[in-house]
């Protein structure tokens, strides 16, 4: 009977405290920052999403395959690999016609062997890229990017005829950099 009425109590004392007028102030206050923080959590994030960074934008090398003049797409399966480094940058494509190779940040040339598989045959060429390595500083939010400008190409000729410069600037602007001519039969 006891515990009854303490819990009676506390009860009427709980009811008393609801009603109150510091607790109606309290309780208004809290809502309005709490309503605040909703309203200032839909505008903020909104702002960030206006920085452009490396993230947004990669800088990779752009390879088309052409033969006699006209674009050509590899209908065999493709794989492209670097050499020195386990990497394997494209893997078992079918018909390919461009490529969008990433390159390396510190070295001076890059070395990637392509690799042509068929049904009853496997085609082997090198490709070298020689480059200048340009930093490239956007804002203080973004980290250092790296374009590069290529100065040569060189390949072997298993399937490989020649390897021509289109654009010597490698950057965000996604533009074909490089013409690998290919043997056609004929």
């Amino acid at each position: 009977m006891r515990t009854m009425k303490r819990a009676g109590r506390i009860l009427n004392f709980v009811r008393a405290c609801y009603r109150s007028a510091e607790y109606k102030r309290v309780c208004f206050c809290s809502r309005l920052i709490a309503a605040l923080f909703f309203i200032a959590a839909l505008f903020f994030p909104g702002a960030c999403d206006t920085i452009d960074c490396t993230l947004y934008n990669t800088v990779t090398c752009q390879a088309s395959f052409y033969g006699d003049g006209n674009a050509v797409a590899i209908t065999d399966v493709l794989t492209v690999s670097t050499c020195g480094v386990d990497s394997i940058l494209i893997n078992q494509q079918n018909n390919t016609q461009t490529m969008n190779l990433p390159l390396s940040y510190w070295q001076e040339a890059d070395t990637l062997v392509l690799i042509i598989t068929g049904e009853t045959y496997a085609l082997l060429d090198t490709l070298w890229i020689e480059k200048e390595n340009i930093p490239h500083f956007e804002s203080p939010d973004c980290p250092t990017g790296m374009f590069h400008r290529i100065t040569s190409v060189r390949a072997t000729n298993t399937f490989i005829d020649s390897v021509t410069i289109t654009q010597p600037l490698v950057n965000y602007d996604q533009a074909e950099n490089l013409k690998i001519h290919v043997h056609t039969g004929n």
